[in-house]
């Protein structure tokens, strides 16, 4: 999807468009005292907002919690909204920030409907704005350089209709959300890095000073999210800045994202000054070109290799960078709260969204076709392993686990497993194992329900539309099914969820309950095994070839 050119993007974002329109509505009722009772305003710091109601659920979209990221404030940490009087308009989403989606991405998520780098906005939906209810405050993923809030896949219009307020956010993606340099070091903060953190982190905040007004209790906060927010969330759960806000977590295939894989602060503002060279500028100079301009240019440079001369980045250059202010220290090594519960799930084969994705509505493969030879494999996992003999290492333990099993080992089989496993699925599972030898309230489980065929497996995001209950939209019934399984199987996840963000206890529709992890069993939670909406204990799916990693990984 190639980016819109900079006339998309006029001086008056669409947002503000919005609130302006708005008032001029408002401005004949003021004083009226017709909007005093009306249960579709919401009194916020940021302003009055009028949302929309369906099925008994009101929801309140677009509402800025921090000025736009425009001009001086880009590459700045988020500011505080400035109110406009009388009541904005709050029944349309917000932009997304600018982005490109490759056609694996395209699989989950459907393209922005506007983008733009005026986007720090975010959304309520609550089915009692009079009430004290849970609150479930939701992070996209999408490695820190795709997704939105305003995705149809998030629509928190379900969840919430099962008893609990739930938020969604969009916060800088891409170049604008992780370009850090000591030129960039914010005279309010003294930040430099991590613009997105610092976005999640003023949202929870928001949220934290506001929700009381949509029916939710500050004080039963659970932050959820998935992938890239997934690691969010666990960072801004053990952040002191935020960690008092966020009272239960839930962590779906996060990412560890610290260096070799992520930038060192070093390194990331010598990755700056290769861009500003790039477009021809300073690195001072990056704050007033065109918007459009740096994210695309970031976007190329990302996929050449970087120099000798650099030691870290090997993984996610849009990653969360540890600088000891917006993040401390590596999340995965990090202790976690005492009284704060968390869930933690991975999907089945989490490697199939990224190395062999089938998309049923366009009849392609979305990812390049599978090695065939085990040559082939250990060159292509050599940069995941570290070395060549630590990939010949993966290779042989995959091989035995999967024979041991009675799996497939077929190389480009095996590859999938090796690439899941190495990216996301360990490093669930170690982080689990850790909290609970520490006696930490953690649940583990793992998705497990197949997606359909022509596809095949259960690929890294395939939760979401379950999730949310958005399974049943054109764009997802034939990729994850639609059936009566999967009316089940959501069913029985919201409630998980929801039950978990009440009181920390997760108890599925069924009525069963998703147990506390114990390492010394090994026993999680498979989630609708198969072609069904079963829920079973069990010892955690394919853990013997998990083992192999920890001599690699840690």
């Amino acid at each position: 999807m190639s980016l819109p050119s900079d006339p998309s993007f006029p001086a008056v974002s669409r947002r503000r468009f919005v609130q302006m329109a708005g008032l001029l509505v408002a401005l004949p009722l003021t004083g009226c005292g017709s909007d005093s009772d009306d249960d579709r305003v919401a009194d916020t710091t940021s302003g009055s907002f009028r949302g929309s109601s369906q099925a008994g659920v009101l929801s309140f979209k677009g509402i800025p919690y921090a000025q736009a990221p425009v001009g001086a404030l880009r590459f700045k940490s988020p500011k505080a909204v400035r109110p406009v009087a009388g009541i904005t308009d709050a029944t349309q989403f917000g932009p997304s920030s600018l982005q490109t989606l490759p056609p694996y991405v395209q699989w989950i998520y459907t393209p922005p409907q506007a983008m733009s780098e005026d986007c720090l906005t975010l959304n309520v939906w609550t089915p009692d704005k009079g009430g004290k209810l849970p609150v479930l405050v939701f992070l996209h993923g999408g490695a820190w350089r795709t997704g939105s809030s305003a995705l149809p896949l998030v629509d928190g219009q379900a969840l919430a209709s099962m008893g609990c307020v739930v938020v969604t956010v969009t916060f800088r993606l891409g170049g604008l959300a992780t370009l850090s340099h000591p030129a960039f070091t914010d005279p309010d903060t003294g930040m430099q890095a991590n613009w997105q953190l610092q976005d999640q982190m003023a949202a929870l905040q928001w949220v934290g000073a506001n929700i009381a007004q949509f029916g939710g209790d500050a004080a039963n906060i659970c932050l959820a999210g998935q992938s890239a927010g997934g690691t969010s969330a666990a960072i801004l759960a053990q952040h002191p800045t935020t960690r008092s806000l966020v009272r239960k977590a839930v962590l779906l295939s996060p990412a560890r994202s610290a260096s070799p894989s992520a930038f060192t602060l070093t390194d990331a503002a010598a990755y700056t000054e290769l861009l500003a060279a790039r477009l021809g500028t300073t690195v001072a100079g990056l704050a007033s070109l065109p918007a459009a301009t740096v994210q695309q240019g970031e976007s190329e440079l990302n996929q050449l290799p970087l120099p000798t001369t650099f030691t870290s980045g090997r993984g996610a250059k849009a990653g969360p960078i540890i600088d000891g202010k917006s993040y401390l220290t590596d999340w995965t090594r990090n202790d976690w709260p005492a009284s704060t519960p968390v869930l933690i799930m991975n999907t089945l084969t989490e490697g199939t969204f990224f190395v062999d994705l089938f998309n049923v509505l366009t009849n392609t493969r979305a990812t390049a076709e599978l090695p065939t030879t085990r040559a082939a494999v250990l060159t292509a996992i050599t940069g995941l392993a570290g070395s060549p003999a630590n990939a010949e290492r993966v290779m042989a333990a995959y091989e035995t686990a999967a024979a041991a099993e009675g799996r497939s080992t077929l190389p480009g089989d095996l590859y999938v497993e090796i690439y899941g496993d190495g990216l996301l699925r360990y490093d669930g599972y170690r982080y689990a194992n850790q909290l609970a030898a520490a006696g930490r309230n953690v649940r583990y489980g793992t998705y497990a329900h197949a997606i359909k065929a022509p596809a095949r497996g259960v690929p890294h995001c395939a939760e979401l539309p379950m999730i949310f209950g958005t399974y049943g939209l054109d764009f997802y019934r034939t990729k994850v099914g639609a059936g009566a399984a999967e009316a089940t199987l959501s069913q029985r996840m919201m409630a998980s969820l929801v039950s978990f963000a009440r009181d920390g206890n997760p108890v599925f529709a069924s009525g069963s309950t998703w147990p506390a992890y114990q390492p010394a069993q090994a026993r999680s939670v498979q989630i609708g095994v198969g072609d069904t909406a079963d829920v079973v204990t069990a010892e955690v799916p394919k853990v013997a070839q998990l083992q192999v990693w920890t001599g690699i990984l840690g």
